[in-house]
């Protein structure tokens, strides 16, 4: 069967275009497939080709006598969606980054940055180790191929062709959003509560040994229980790997009820 160029424009090329604009949204700010570790000429192609081998899975064409005001809207529409979905599942992530930067002023590391080459700027070294770590987990959860199946999903619960947004998305996307400091805070406490159970300690033992200098000892004692309890929290972050990736899924078909 010969492939009919004139017919595919006609029928399924501005589909092709809500795809990508869908994808794009998705790709720009998800994690993994967002960092800036993969060069944006990948990025381009993945793009491309990956809505290219989903045209026949949606199935909805939309053809070129389609007014202009609805394909602007139709485009817009997509790549909203596809962006909320990546800053949903982007959520833990900054809560990890958030906690990491709590852990490295805890341990009087916030001096000690290095360039994250996610976010192109400079970051605290053990945000910079959290950060690495869950991406690590996430991706041996096959959260990647989560992210992707829910967005092959979307196709079948919101069409292509949406023309309307819930008048409540932009409220109910900001609370979940405001997950990010809610689960930095519970990752961050645990390091937040030993820090100042240390701090109260070497309080007492300055009034009970005034030869004893606080300062020199305070700092490698901090850094030492510290890096105990990082050791200690990870199978907990292995657990709260789990858990997100189970409520990704939950999280995305939210997202559908707002389109």
């Amino acid at each position: 069967m010969d492939f009919d160029v004139q017919q595919f424009v006609f029928r399924y090329f501005l589909s092709w275009s809500a795809i990508i604009s869908r994808l794009t949204g998705l790709i720009l700010y998800s994690p993994f497939f967002g960092g800036h570790y993969f060069p944006p000429l990948i990025k381009v192609l993945f793009v491309v080709f990956t809505s290219y081998i989903l045209i026949p899975a949606v199935g909805t064409p939309i053809p070129l006598t389609t007014p202009v005001g609805d394909i602007v809207l139709i485009e817009m529409l997509n790549f909203t969606f596809g962006f909320a979905a990546g800053l949903v599942a982007n959520i833990l992530f900054w809560a990890v980054d958030f906690a990491g930067d709590i852990y490295g002023y805890q341990l009087g590391f916030s001096a000690a940055t290095i360039y994250d080459p996610q976010t192109e700027t400079e970051s605290v070294i053990l945000s910079q180790m959290t950060s690495i770590g869950f991406l690590f987990m996430f991706v041996l959860m096959k959260g990647p191929l989560i992210l992707f199946q829910v967005l092959v999903e979307s196709f079948r619960l919101v069409p292509l062709t949406i023309m309307r947004m819930d008048a409540n998305f932009p409220l109910e996307f900001s609370t979940l959003m405001g997950n990010v400091l809610i689960f930095g805070l519970q990752i961050g406490i645990p390091m937040i509560f030993f820090m100042i159970l240390v701090t109260f300690v070497l309080g007492i033992m300055s009034k009970l040994l005034p030869q004893l200098n606080v300062f020199i000892v305070g700092l490698p004692l901090k850094v030492l229980v510290g890096m105990i309890i990082l050791v200690g929290l990870l199978p907990i972050w292995a657990d709260v790997v789990v858990r997100y990736t189970r409520e990704l899924t939950v999280w995305m078909n939210q997202i559908f009820k707002w389109f």
